[in-house]
């Protein structure tokens, strides 16, 4: 292709544009809100997966021993899992312990406070960590066996969870995404064939004097992918404007939950709005001209 056909493309597209500003406008704005809900579900999934990710690596089992089991049995015990297969590391926590860690994490709550001073119905027990989460299960039946073990508590089902749920937004997030992508989808196509139509005798003569269906498309190929790949465009300046002022809420607000940094999260987002909006500019333009191309 010549450069002078490159620059009439080029122009064309612009003045399609131009011309009918508020379907472009129109068109806009409904890839970038179509875009903007995909992010949403998007940044949902990433801090789902992230989340799951930091428990997985910082997961860990707590086993409780029976009530007035002689302290020699407890520290037996305790030599001996350490160097059972998967363990990472064991850390041994008296009763009183566990009441100390219970009353600051909990220093309203008047009524829990006043029981455990009374009479601190805990366990001495142990904190067990894993070298892999998949291990848990496989030790806690191996604690369970042991007599002097009260009860065993892991948070692997929490984990297994949270994944569940990272997967069922993933989900809900494309079947929301497909039917704002069909709305997009049809005023895109109104977009260009209110273009085409306006041009109708031109593209006609242009036909006769033997322009190619190529040379004729390219401008309105062209302004579809322009406006799909502009909504994308706002959308992700939304999710990330909105991102990184959640980020600084939560820091402070939330200082110890896990959250996907602005990287991870827009990594992710940009690949998939901007593919999604260049996808729906660039079909809404094929199905727009299929019909008007045939003189």
């Amino acid at each position: 292709m010549s450069l002078s056909s490159i620059c009439y493309i080029i122009k064309e597209t612009g003045r399609n544009l131009v011309y009918n500003t508020w379907m472009t406008l129109a068109s806009v704005s409904t890839v970038a809100i179509s875009m903007f809900v995909l992010s949403f579900f998007l940044v949902l999934t990433v801090n789902m997966n992230h989340v799951t990710r930091v428990l997985q690596s910082q997961v860990e089992m707590r086993v409780f021993i029976n009530p007035h089991v002689p302290r020699t049995q407890e520290m037996t015990l305790l030599q001996e899992s350490r160097h059972w297969p998967g363990v990472k590391k064991v850390q041994f926590f008296t009763k009183q312990e566990a009441a100390d860690a219970l009353k600051k994490e909990f220093p309203n709550q008047k009524d829990l406070l006043t029981l455990i001073s009374k009479s601190n119905p805990l366990f001495d027990g142990y904190n067990v960590y894993t070298k892999n989460p998949n291990q848990i299960p496989a030790l806690a039946s191996r604690f369970r066996k042991q007599h002097i073990v009260h009860n065993v508590i892991y948070e692997g089902q929490v984990v297994s969870r949270l994944s569940r749920l990272s997967v069922v937004l993933k989900w809900a997030g494309w079947g929301i995404e497909g039917l704002l992508g069909l709305a997009t989808l049809f005023i895109i196509v109104n977009t260009i064939r209110l273009a085409v139509f306006a041009r109708r005798r031109e593209v006609s003569v242009m036909k006769l004097v033997g322009a190619t269906d190529w040379f004729i498309r390219w401008p309105f190929v062209l302004e579809g992918l322009t406006l799909g790949l502009a909504g994308a465009i706002v959308a992700d300046l939304v999710v990330g404007q909105g991102y990184h002022w959640l980020l600084v809420e939560a820091s402070s607000a939330l200082p110890f939950w896990p959250m996907a940094t602005l990287h991870q999260v827009m990594q992710k987002t940009v690949d998939f709005t901007l593919g999604g909006g260049l996808l729906v500019g660039g079909l809404a333009s094929m199905v727009a001209l299929r019909r008007f191309l045939r003189v």
